[in-house]
């Protein structure tokens, strides 16, 4: 696990947590090997973000996938789809996972992430993530944000 204090994390604002997922989504799910995976899974799966310190306790971004669709479909905020899968982790925690400093399955067992729906699922989407994990340090490398890259130190 990377040693980090809390405090020290760069700051980031829920729009820009919205352009960061929109454009890992577009790098990612554009690849012709990659979208038809996630789109066997007919999955549609559902990420809130908090940081209460920092945005208070009524702004809770969501980003929502809809696998069932061709392209794949991107919401960001509210929707009326119900998914299938709901994650619900503070920013920071979000941001752990996507520098793979932060295994998924011992993120839910310490309820750092609350998973609801079939966790195996979910599990199941692993090994597909690695191209998400390049293009989040890309984008962040293209949006100039070598803080959040640098954060947390190994």
């Amino acid at each position: 696990m990377a040693k980090y204090n809390k405090a020290d994390r760069p700051d980031v604002s829920p729009e820009e947590m919205y352009e960061i997922a929109r454009r890992v989504c577009e790098k990612t799910l554009s690849d012709p090997e990659i979208a038809p995976k996630f789109q066997k899974t007919k999955l549609i799966v559902n990420f809130k973000y908090y940081d209460e310190e920092r945005w208070g306790p009524d702004v809770v971004p969501e980003i929502t996938v809809d696998c069932t669709k061709d392209p794949i479909d991107l919401i960001t905020g509210p929707c009326d789809l119900v998914p299938e899968i709901s994650m619900s982790m503070e920013a920071f925690t979000a941001h752990l996972f996507w520098m793979q400093k932060l295994n998924l399955m011992s993120a839910i067992t310490r309820g750092l992430i609350k998973a609801k729906g079939p966790i195996p699922k979910a599990m199941k989407l692993l090994p597909m993530m690695k191209p998400f994990y390049a293009n989040y340090r890309l984008t962040l490398q293209e949006l100039g944000r070598e803080d959040l890259l640098d954060f947390p130190t190994d």
